[in-house]
C-alpha cells in the first residue's frame, strides 16, 4: 500500500490520465449495463452517429437507440456531475473546517434542499413546470439554508470553522423537522412515496435538461478550487501560518462556502440526497496522495465521478427491473469503507 501511495504521489499526472481513461470506460459501461444490456460496440456506434452523423445504425433497434441517447446518456452524465460535485464540495469543506468529518451536508444544504423539493412535491407546485419545479424548489431551499448558515456564522465580520459547523448542524435539524412535518401532513400517499424516494437520492428519470447546469458548475468549481490549491495547503497548516504566507483567509473561506454551497445545491437539486460520497472519497484520495490539494482536487474529482457512475450501475443491477435509490448504495458502500 505504501509503495502504491508513493507511486501515485510521484506520478500524479499519469494517474490522472489513467483515471480519465477509466472514467470514459465507466461512462460506456454505465450506458451499456442495466435491465436492458446493450453491447459496447452498439453504444459507440450510436454515440458517434448522433454526435457526428458517422456510421449506419439502421440495424440497431429504434428502442435501443432511444434508451442509449435519451435515457442512459443523461443519467450517466448526471451521475458524473453529481459524484464529482459532491466530492469537490467535501474536499473544500474539510479543508475549510480542518474537520475530517466535514462533508457537503455539514452546512445544512441537503436539509434545505430536501425541504424545498418536498414542499414542491406535496404542494403539487410541479403542475405548471413539470419536473423542473422540484429541482427549482430544491435549489431555492439549498440557497436559503446556506444564506441562513452564513449569516448566523459571522462573528465580528469573520467566519470561524467551529461556528460554521455548529450553526450548520442546528439549521440542518430545523429543516429536517420542517421536511418531516410537510411529509407527515401530506394529503396523498402517492406524494408521500414520491417525496420519500426523492430524499433517498437517485438518478432515474434524468433528462438532458438536468445535466447542463451541474456540469457547468462542476467545471467552474474544479478550476476555481485548483487555483486555490496553494492557499488551501497553507490553511491546513493553521491560520497564523497562512496569514504569514500572505493568504487572505477570510476571502478564501467565503469563496469556499459559496463554491461548496453551489456545488451541493446544483447536485442535490437534481439527484436528491446522496450521502457519504463527499465524506469518503476525499479521505481515500488523501490516504494515497497526501494532503497537497494540487493532487487531491483532480484525483478526487475523477474518483468521485467514477464511484457515482458505478453506484448507479449497481442500483440498476441489484434487483432488476426494480431500481434502488443510489443513496442506499452509497451508504452501504461508504459506511464500511469509512
Amino acid at each position: 500500500m505504501k509503495g502504491f501511495s508513493n507511486f501515485v504521489r510521484k506520478h500524479t499526472g499519469l494517474c490522472c490520465v489513467i483515471l480519465a481513461v477509466l472514467l470514459v470506460f465507466s461512462v460506456i459501461a454505465g450506458i451499456s449495463l442495466g435491465p436492458v444490456n446493450i453491447p459496447f460496440k452498439d453504444v459507440w456506434r450510436i454515440i458517434f452517429n448522433k454526435l457526428f452523423g458517422s456510421g449506419n445504425i439502421d440495424d440497431i433497434k429504434t428502442g435501443t437507440q432511444n434508451i442509449v441517447w435519451f435515457i442512459r446518456i443523461p443519467r450517466v452524465l448526471l451521475g458524473l456531475a453529481v459524484g464529482g460535485g459532491l466530492t469537490l464540495s467535501g474536499v473544500g469543506m474539510q479543508a475549510f473546517t480542518k474537520n475530517p468529518l466535514a462533508e457537503p451536508y455539514v452546512l445544512g444544504i441537503s436539509s434545505g434542499a430536501s425541504a424545498g423539493a418536498v414542499l414542491a412535491i406535496i404542494a403539487s407546485v410541479s403542475l405548471p413546470w413539470g419536473k423542473m419545479s422540484i429541482s427549482f424548489g430544491s435549489f431555492v431551499g439549498a440557497l436559503l439554508s446556506i444564506i441562513i448558515v452564513y449569516t448566523l456564522s459571522r462573528s465580528g465580520g469573520d467566519i470561524t470553522p467551529i461556528r460554521l459547523v455548529l450553526v450548520g448542524v442546528a439549521v440542518s435539524a430545523i429543516f429536517r423537522a420542517l421536511t418531516n412535518f410537510i411529509v407527515y401532513t401530506a394529503p396523498s400517499d402517492a406524494q408521500v412515496r414520491q417525496a420519500t424516494f426523492w430524499m433517498l437520492g437517485g438518478l432515474s428519470g434524468a433528462e438532458g435538461s438536468d445535466v447542463l447546469f451541474p456540469l457547468i458548475v462542476l467545471v467552474f468549481s474544479a478550476v476555481l478550487l485548483y487555483l486555490l490549491a496553494m492557499p488551501l495547503n497553507a490553511m491546513m497548516m493553521g491560520d497564523s501560518s497562512a496569514v504569514t504566507l500572505g493568504v487572505n483567509i477570510n476571502l478564501v473561506r467565503k469563496i469556499l462556502i459559496a463554491d461548496s454551497a453551489l456545488l451541493t445545491a446544483s447536485a442535490v437539486s437534481v439527484s436528491g440526497c446522496i450521502g457519504f460520497v463527499g465524506l469518503v472519497v476525499p479521505h481515500i484520495v488523501r490516504s494515497l496522495v497526501g494532503s497537497d490539494h494540487r493532487r487531491v482536487i483532480p484525483i478526487s474529482l475523477l474518483v468521485g465521478s467514477i464511484l457515482m457512475i458505478w453506484a448507479d450501475i449497481a442500483a440498476r443491477m441489484v434487483q432488476p427491473p426494480v431500481e434502488l435509490p443510489v443513496g442506499i448504495i452509497t451508504a452501504l458502500f461508504g459506511g464500511p469503507v469509512f
